[in-house]
């Protein structure tokens, strides 16, 4: 079709289209109109006889007048192709599972794409913890890049290659503080404050020095938590981390956990209702998996605010057992394995 042809029709369309919104428009005023005086003439004129409401009759008209410019407006930027007539179709989310690697904090797909996970609730999701780690992430693929996690992202390890595009002079993952501990002893609760039985160790100055604080365990009946007092490090009330356990001085062991420590009194718990320590503490609960891993482990490695640990565990897991035992069942097993 020829230029001029195609602009006479738009014109011709732009004619017939603002004739009939004008009559329908008109028709539709008219109705309006009446009904409008009728019901304002009624009730103000019961309510308030002998007043004139002149001002109401006005606005009426000037609200068919508002209307009238603005439907014809439409219709000409309508037939002018400026505003689609057609709904509007929004883009579905796409169910994606993603490989890459986290650098700086920046999740970077294996092609070489940038990623930002966000939570369900739209809260971007803290990678800081998978920092050098290849990650696995599934969810719904959004236009614009934009990622929802449907489950907590999968930890394979070190990254094989650097992701395209960092600058590998901070792409790295930081070297991991050691940690040692020593003399893990069990806590009976104390009767003159709020307590539980605790699994702490007598040495553990190098988590101090570290910035973790003292790395220690608690239980209520079956239900155990790993707690992180007085530590220096800065966390946030819910700070998300990473642990594993493996054999002392091997390169591999459990498959990371993730974990979140919250800080204890700042959350309405049942666990924060029970333990008055007067000290900073965060938390996080660890489930059955974790605490037979942890059992059978010579080293702990944990992730958490953009730093990585490798704690040895010393003799906790001939302590593990009977602090089961005593948190379960109340039974003091071996004498010896308990604060003196």
């Amino acid at each position: 079709m020829r230029r001029g042809a195609s602009a006479s029709n738009v014109a011709v369309l732009s004619a017939r289209l603002i004739v009939s919104v004008a009559n329908a428009e008109r028709d539709w005023r008219e109705k309006a109109g009446r009904s409008w005086r009728r019901v304002c003439s009624r009730s103000m004129d019961r309510d308030f006889p002998g007043v004139q409401w002149v001002g109401f009759r006005e606005r009426s008209v000037m609200s068919t007048r508002s209307h009238r410019v603005a439907v014809g407006l439409f219709a000409v930027l309508a037939a002018a192709g400026f505003v689609g007539i057609a709904p509007v179709v929004a883009s579905k989310p796409v169910p994606k599972t993603i490989v890459g690697c986290v650098a700086n904090g920046i999740f970077v797909s294996s092609d070489g794409y940038e990623i930002r996970p966000s939570n369900a609730d739209g809260r971007e999701f803290d990678l800081r913890p998978f920092e050098g780690h290849q990650v696995t992430i599934s969810g719904d693929l959004l236009p614009g890049d934009a990622f929802i996690l449907k489950k907590p992202p999968v930890d394979s390890g070190p990254c094989k290659t650097k992701p395209a595009g960092v600058d590998p002079a901070v792409a790295p993952a930081a070297e991991a503080v050691k940690v040692t501990t020593g003399g893990w002893q069990i806590h009976k609760p104390s009767k003159e404050y709020k307590d539980l039985p605790a699994l702490l160790p007598k040495q553990q100055d190098s988590g101090v020095e570290a910035g973790i604080g003292l790395l220690e365990f608690v239980c209520m009946k079956s239900n155990y938590f790993v707690l992180l007092v007085q530590p220096s490090v800065k966390l946030r009330d819910s700070e998300p981390g990473m642990i594993s356990a493996r054999a002392a001085n091997t390169a591999s062991g459990s498959a990371p956990v993730p974990l979140t420590f919250r800080n204890l009194y700042k959350t309405k718990s049942v666990l924060s209702r029970s333990l008055n320590w007067d000290a900073d503490i965060h938390y996080a609960e660890i489930g059955a998996p974790l605490l037979a891993s942890i059992k059978a482990a010579g080293d702990l490695d944990l992730t958490l605010a953009g730093r990585s640990y490798v704690i040895n565990l010393s003799d906790l897991g001939s302590r593990l057992g009977t602090f089961q035992r005593f948190c379960e069942n109340g039974v003091v097993e071996n004498p010896a394995h308990f604060e003196r």
